[in-house]
Parts: C-alpha cells; sequence; structure tokens
C-alpha cells in the first residue's frame, strides 16, 4: 500500500470535503463506497497527527489542553482500532477525529 507522500498530497479542502462525505456515508449502506473515503481518513489521521501535537504543545497548560492531548492520543490508535465493528460508526469516528486534528493542527476548514 502507497503511503500518503507516494500519493498526492491532500489539501484542506480535501480533507474537509471527505470528512462531509464520511458523515454522509455513515448513514448509508454500501461499504465498498465507505472503503475508499475510510483510507483517506486514516491517511489524514497520520498526516495531522504531528502537527497537532506541536501546537497542543504550545497551549498553556490548561485542561483545554489535557483534553486536545487526549484526543489527539485517541486520534492515533484510531485507525488501527476502527477495523472491526460497525463500518458506519467506524467513518463517523475517523471523520471526527479528522476534524479535531484539523482544529488543533491550526487548518483552516
Amino acid at each position: 500500500m502507497a503511503t500518503i507522500e507516494q500519493r498526492h498530497r491532500p489539501t484542506v479542502t480535501d480533507m474537509a470535503r471527505d470528512v462531509q462525505l464520511a458523515e454522509v456515508l455513515a448513514r448509508l449502506p454500501g461499504e465498498e463506497r465507505a472503503q475508499a473515503c475510510r483510507e483517506r481518513l486514516r491517511d489524514y489521521i497520520q498526516l495531522l497527527a504531528d502537527p497537532a501535537q506541536t501546537q497542543v504543545r504550545c497551549m498553556p497548560a490548561s485542561r483545554a489542553r489535557d483534553v486536545a492531548e487526549q484526543s489527539i492520543r485517541y486520534a492515533r490508535r484510531l485507525p488501527a482500532d476502527g477495523r472491526h465493528g460497525d463500518p458506519g460508526a467506524c467513518l463517523a469516528l475517523l471523520a471526527g477525529a479528522v476534524r479535531h486534528l484539523m482544529q488543533y493542527a491550526g487548518t483552516p476548514r
């Protein structure tokens, strides 16, 4: 499987579009359509996790920082953990994780 660096580098618009698509696909039947979106969301998590962590480390110590750090740790585990169970729920969780990482990384939406 090609890494995200070997494929085209996604833009913020690509990521936001796929988050919206995932939210729609999560409510619909059709596993094959959702699979490609799920894989892109997993790639985005890998792409965004380090920049998000860098930004969060610059936040002053607070409850907000603790929540952000916990969200990033959860997002890093989600691609591996989310391969089992309800595909729609997995898609929704991946979309939410990408949305949060985009916010923490400071990417415009």
